[in-house]
């Protein structure tokens, strides 16, 4: 009988694979519009504030769609100012799923005019 293979991904992968789908606009959009507000819960924005850490070497040299970059750092900036409010949620950024919808685009081709300047 044949052993099944049970090897679970490393924190390395799994953390590269959530960064890099940072660069899936349409994905973004659905991350912040459907998953029940999790992107109001401080420990996400702690999460994407840790993740920053690709930006750097040795890390970035790993990323294969550095556009992931880019969005990751515009969501850390836009949730930089949030505060918790009583109910433990993050203030201040009730607008950032219409801001994804509205901009996404815009920044699908701004990423795709600087791969190709």
């Amino acid at each position: 009988m044949e052993e099944v293979n049970t090897h679970l991904p490393t924190r390395f992968e799994v953390e590269l694979e959530f960064v890099q789908s940072l660069a899936n606009i349409p994905y973004v959009t659905y991350l912040f519009a459907q998953q029940q507000q999790i992107w109001k819960d401080p420990k996400f924005k702690n999460y994407l504030k840790y993740l920053e850490y690709w930006c750097e070497p040795p890390y970035v040299q790993c990323i294969v769609y550095p556009n992931c970059l880019f969005i990751l750092k515009l969501i850390n900036g836009y949730m930089e100012d949030a505060k918790v409010n009583e109910d433990g949620l993050l203030d201040g950024i009730d607008d950032l799923p219409k801001v994804i919808q509205l901009q996404g685009a815009q920044w699908m081709n701004d990423m795709v005019e600087r791969w190709v300047a």
